[in-house]
């Protein structure tokens, strides 16, 4: 596959992205399982084999042990894969990005003609063609692309092409001259300087993109240079305001919430540990901050964004080099369904969740379905971990009141329905909070048979926000109130109005309160159950049956899951799927093969 073949697979995908965001025709295959869309799991049990390293997991998929990489494979192995029988791979444009962070609290960073120009003469389509071989796009947001709330696109300008004419121009009329004719600009004080960019030496993804920044100062006639470093010790410096010039460093997000804004170049977090790695302070941008956190209207929440956004592209504290393809490989002989979602690609919940046994093996309903997992489970404790590879398997066991799903769009889940009221809508609300009142599923249950309440949820929601440290209760500072007027209503009040306040509390996971009750909140953190020895009580579609450190953890399917299809009941034909449906799916499928060879077409041409 050539470097052109592969531009026209990336871009290609964003205009099929695009259509999935604007046409209510397009209807995911596996809507076509028996029941409706919640519907699940139908495999019975669920693998993660620990195979370190991309090559070993590459074998293991075509050697059969496996049926799906559980991680984003390395684009070196693409060929490999989509040359081999019974192997498909699926890209989804990463909802995330590589980019450099400059020092904005620095001289001669710290001015913004100076920074500009260096975004105007990088060469972010050399990075896409070149430095990923065509699997990436340029970007310049610091919201990706795929998500409703960025900017990408609307500017009357981009920095994507090189403009080393435009950043030369702009760095005379803003003082930065060859004083002493040497070949290299002094800074407008008329001293010397030079830029040092510091990149990971673990990636080579990393060290070709801080010699394309190199480059480009080079090309400014600025004294620059690239050195791989310590990925973790310039970290390290990063979370603590240290000292630096310019840094290479990747984001990636698991949904579109972009209240981040308010907090990443906030100047209040100018020096606040892990926050704002550029130090950068902006009174415009600041004066957006209440209306992005504090309105209750999609409207206004987007407006603050999509201001807050300009203000930041065109300053470049970042420099936002490129959104990449994320690519997820999977086997095809035994099982279909398979789920690519717009955040986590193939390898997520809701593959595990729709992936079923094809009709000639006996399908939909069970199997073995065997992920590759990079790194072993680390803690079955899932507030006590960061690990991807750990959540990998913890996000099969717990539920929420609300889910993404696979198109990044909120689904009720263990909630049926919500009303979120302000003073203004409701007078018994104090002015100035936001209260958010649940109606709760009747007909789940925890793994031990007891009933999930409302009363389980007020209690998550409180031991979060009261156990010292905990990671779910970051964010629940101001949610001054979580309880249960009945047994499956539940109340959630805030000191503040915000539009981000029902996403706070929806995303998070639900715990049983007859088991957390007696762990209390200050020993969060001591809870170390080891299955199957130790039995968890959960309540998401799968829990652990078998687990050998540093070789497998299986998990079996949950038979009394709440939204588990009801075979029994409606045999094995199922319901059959409506005709408006069929016609949505034929309709949407249609849509977005035509995108395809539009954009495909389009790009040839240029």
């Amino acid at each position: 596959m050539n470097i052109e073949s592969r531009r026209i697979l990336a871009l290609s995908f964003v205009l099929v992205i695009t259509l999935m965001a604007l046409s209510p025709l397009f209807v995911p295959a596996q809507d076509t399982l028996p029941g409706s869309s919640k519907n699940g799991p139908f495999i019975e049990k669920l693998v993660f084999n620990v195979i370190e390293g991309d090559d070993q997991q590459v074998l293991a998929l075509q050697n059969d042990e496996i049926d799906l990489i559980g991680d984003m494979v390395d684009p070196q192995f693409l060929d490999t894969l989509t040359e081999a029988e019974d192997i498909d791979v699926a890209n989804v444009l990463r909802n995330g990005y590589g980019y450099v962070t400059l020092n904005t609290d620095k001289y001669p960073m710290n001015i913004t003609a100076f920074r500009r120009a260096l975004a105007f003469a990088v060469d972010k389509e050399r990075i896409s063609d070149d430095v990923w071989d065509g699997l990436s796009v340029p970007q310049d947001s610091p919201v990706p692309q795929v998500n409703p709330f960025s900017i990408e696109g609307q500017l009357p300008y981009t920095y994507y092409e090189a403009n080393v004419e435009l950043g030369n121009q702009m760095l005379d009329d803003a003082g930065f001259l060859d004083v002493d004719d040497d070949g290299i600009r002094e800074a407008p004080n008329g001293e010397d300087f030079d830029i040092l960019i510091e990149c990971a030496q673990s990636s080579s993804i990393a060290i070709e993109v801080g010699q394309v920044v190199a480059t480009a100062l080079q090309e400014l006639g600025v004294d620059a240079r690239s050195i791989p470093t310590d990925f973790y010790e310039y970290l390290q410096r990063l979370y603590y305001h240290g000292d630096y010039d310019i840094v290479f460093l990747g984001s990636s997000f698991n949904n579109f919430d972009v209240d981040w804004l308010a907090y990443e170049y906030w100047s209040g977090y100018k020096d606040e540990p892990f926050w704002n790695f550029a130090n950068f302070a902006n009174s415009s941008y600041d004066a957006w901050r209440d209306q992005l956190l504090h309105s209750t209207e999609y409207e206004e929440v987007y407006e603050a964004a999509i201001e807050m956004q300009r203000i930041v592209v065109h300053e470049c504290p970042y420099i936002i080099c490129y959104e990449n393809v994320l690519l997820s490989a999977y086997r095809t002989d035994r099982f279909e369904g398979f789920v690519n979602d717009v955040s986590d690609g193939v390898p997520g919940f809701w593959t595990n969740y729709r992936v079923h046994l094809k009709d000639e093996l006996g399908g939909p309903f069970g199997g073995s379905f065997r992920w590759s997992n990079p790194l072993d489970i680390d803690t079955f404790n899932l507030m006590a971990t960061s690990s991807q590879y750990s959540i990998n398997i913890l996000q099969m066991m717990y539920d929420s009141l609300i889910v993404q799903d696979p198109d990044g769009l909120d689904v009720n889940w263990l909630a049926e329905s919500y009303n979120a009221e302000t003073h203004e809508d409701n007078p018994a609300v104090p002015d100035g909070y936001t209260r958010i009142t649940f109606d709760i599923l009747q007909n789940a249950t925890w793994t031990d048979s007891t009933p999930i309440t409302a009363e389980d949820i007020a209690f998550s929601l409180n031991y979060f926000r009261d156990a010292p440290g905990n990671i779910y209760g970051n964010d629940l500072t101001e949610m001054t109130a979580a309880y249960a007027p009945t047994t499956y209503s539940l109340v959630v009040e805030f000191d503040t109005e915000s539009y981000w306040h029902l996403h706070t509390i929806g995303y998070k996971p639900i715990i049983p309160k007859h088991i957390f009750e007696e762990v209390g909140v200050n020993a969060w953190n001591q809870y170390n159950p080891l299955p199957p020895e130790d039995a968890m009580v959960t309540s998401g579609p799968f829990n652990v049956s078998d687990y050998v450190a540093g070789e497998f953890t299986e998990m079996t399917r949950f038979e009394d899951y709440f939204y588990a299809f009801d075979y029994e009941a409606t045999g094995p034909e199922g319901p059959g799927i409506p005709s408006n449906l069929a016609l949505a799916i034929i309709a949407g499928a249609v849509g977005a093969a035509v995108v395809i060879l539009i954009g495909g077409y389009i790009l040839m041409r240029q």
